[in-house]
């Protein structure tokens, strides 16, 4: 005869029911290698628009004078390519002169008459281009008013004549200008740019006291001088230029009516 399990449920029980399995945990969200109890990431800003979305009117784009600037640069880059040719046979004619225990202030020549045409293009391209960069620093002003403008506004014109400030005050004019216009990072051909313009601007003065008897040098080295000039003057136009579009076309779409 079997003897009964002692250890079975009584007939007709009914069989234990296991506890119910914990929740699992909520997935929390990741931040690097940990996440913050009940932390939330931030939503996405939204873009800034681009345009002009103030009820007041938009302030009008300076392009005529962007257009005069960038003209003016290229005559100038012209007439200094005209000077360096004229420069080769300007020489025989001033070591004649001294030769002949002359001045070379005396002596006129296809050069001297080229040099003296440049400086009134100069002082037109000087004017033109301040009052273009002038009208880009008060919008831009306006449009970036974080983006901090080291120098004030009377450096945009004694900037570039004032001794020793001159070396580096217009730069910081322009490349303020453009960075409240444009934004981002400062490109490296705004450097370059302003390297163009120191060395050819020394490169000129030099040509000019060796073709006036104002240096002790051999006239001989007055085309030297304006090779490398016209080097730095070319191609400091041509940044120069892109500058001037990348500002112009800068401040225009900015100042687009907004959609």
């Amino acid at each position: 005869m079997t003897q009964p399990d002692p250890f079975a449920p009584p007939s007709g029980a009914t069989p234990p029911v296991a506890p119910p399995a914990a929740p699992a945990p909520a997935p929390q969200p990741r931040f690097g290698a940990y996440a913050p109890p009940g932390y939330t990431p931030p939503a996405a800003a939204p873009s800034a628009p681009v345009g002009w979305a103030s009820p007041a009117p938009a302030p009008a784009t300076p392009t005529g004078l962007a257009t005069a600037t960038v003209a003016l640069a290229v005559a100038w880059s012209v007439v200094q390519v005209v000077l360096l040719a004229a420069s080769f046979p300007a020489v025989a004619p001033y070591e004649a002169a001294l030769a002949a225990g002359g001045s070379l202030l005396s002596v006129s020549t296809p050069y001297d008459e080229l040099g003296n045409l440049l400086l009134p293009l100069q002082v037109a391209a000087f004017v033109v281009a301040c009052l273009w960069l002038q009208q880009c620093r008060r919008i831009a002003m306006v449009l970036s008013p974080a983006v901090r403008q080291v120098r004030g506004p009377v450096w945009v014109w004694l900037g570039w004549a004032v001794p020793v400030v001159a070396l580096w005050f217009p730069f910081q004019v322009v490349r303020d200008v453009r960075a409240a216009a444009v934004g981002g990072r400062t490109p490296s051909r705004l450097g370059w740019w302003w390297a163009c313009w120191l060395v050819g601007l020394w490169a000129s003065n030099q040509a000019a006291f060796s073709s006036l008897g104002l240096a002790a040098r051999d006239p001989e080295t007055v085309p030297v001088f304006e090779g490398l000039a016209t080097v730095a003057v070319v191609a400091g136009a041509v940044l120069w230029i892109g500058l001037v579009r990348e500002i112009t076309g800068g401040l225009r779409a900015r100042l687009a009516p907004v959609a």
